[in-house]
């Protein structure tokens, strides 16, 4: 963490709301979650605590502590128990998305869990997560990632199909965002708001911020099949898919004279590599991946 006059005062504030919790809510766990239990706060942060207690209790509600609101969610071993269940394993393919959905769902909360940081916890309790849960997280969170990305390139499609440029140029924007937040997920980082990318973005670097990379200028009049404009998003999402999921084949021929327009990204599950644009899907082996992300990388530097 970087200490900053925000967070440090936010950490003694969570510390004392924890405190206090622990003494009404006997034999309770209080957790620290959210942006500031990775070290993130503004001047104007919330605390973000997670009650974790044996049976139900009236939800505690939000309190006041030196002028700093504190949020309290109150939730049952049993309901973090369920979450854990969620990254026992990366399990998705292309005919059994069903467990897909529900962790997309639960996604918020699982993030809760990725960024827990224990405030009181009973002397013999082991880690909120494990190393190989955490792993499993961030195959979820990318993969999730990849999946917005992907409908807001089916958006692109159909808004540039439309002449509807200015509208794309704003999905164009927003496609940005997601790239960068996959690759931060890619790199460790949990799944936060937008709002904290410069950070996540830098967290490897000497400096303390930096800004979401841009993407090319977008040419939608001429948007045709394999537009370089839109290689850098392939190419950077492939990079982040291959930071997970790594592979040592070697590239195998693949003929993209069938990929015809614009839009295609690709996606990893459990079974496989595959193409994706809208509803259709093109699986590939992991020689072929190689192939394709070098063509996309080929493009992105025309």
């Amino acid at each position: 963490m970087t200490a900053t006059p925000w967070l440090n005062t936010r950490l003694e504030v969570a510390e004392h709301a924890a405190a206090a919790l622990a003494d009404e809510y006997a034999g309770a766990d209080v957790w620290l979650v959210g942006a500031l239990a990775e070290g993130l706060a503004h001047q104007h942060s919330d605390v973000d605590l997670l009650l974790i207690t044996q049976e139900f209790v009236a939800e505690p509600g939000s309190r006041l502590i030196h002028g700093i609101r504190v949020d309290v969610r109150a939730v049952r071993e049993t309901t973090v128990d369920d979450w854990r269940t969620l990254l026992d394993a990366f399990i998705v393919t292309r005919g059994a998305i069903a467990t897909f959905r529900a962790v997309r769902a639960r996604l918020s909360d699982l993030t809760l869990l990725r960024t827990a940081r224990p405030l009181t916890q009973a002397p013999d309790q082991g880690a909120v997560l494990e190393p190989e849960q955490r792993a499993t997280y961030q195959r979820w969170a990318l993969a999730d990632r990849c999946e917005v990305a992907a409908s807001l390139a089916e958006d692109l499609l159909g808004l540039a199909q439309a002449g509807l440029y200015p509208h794309a140029d704003l999905v164009w924007d927003q496609l940005a965002r997601v790239v960068a937040q996959a690759e931060t997920v890619a790199a460790g980082a949990p799944l936060l708001g937008e709002k904290w990318l410069p950070s996540l973005l830098s967290q490897d670097d000497a400096e303390p911020f930096r800004p979401v990379p841009a993407l090319p200028e977008p040419q939608w009049l001429s948007a045709a099949a394999h537009s370089p404009f839109f290689a850098p998003v392939q190419t950077r999402l492939a990079d982040a898919l291959l930071t997970l999921w790594p592979t040592d084949a070697e590239p195998e021929p693949f003929d993209e004279a069938r990929l015809g327009g614009f839009g295609w990204l690709p996606q990893r599950y459990s079974d496989g590599w595959f193409l994706r644009r809208g509803d259709t899907r093109v699986p590939l082996t992991d020689g072929e991946i190689r192939t394709w992300q070098q063509s996309a990388a080929r493009r992105a530097r025309t």
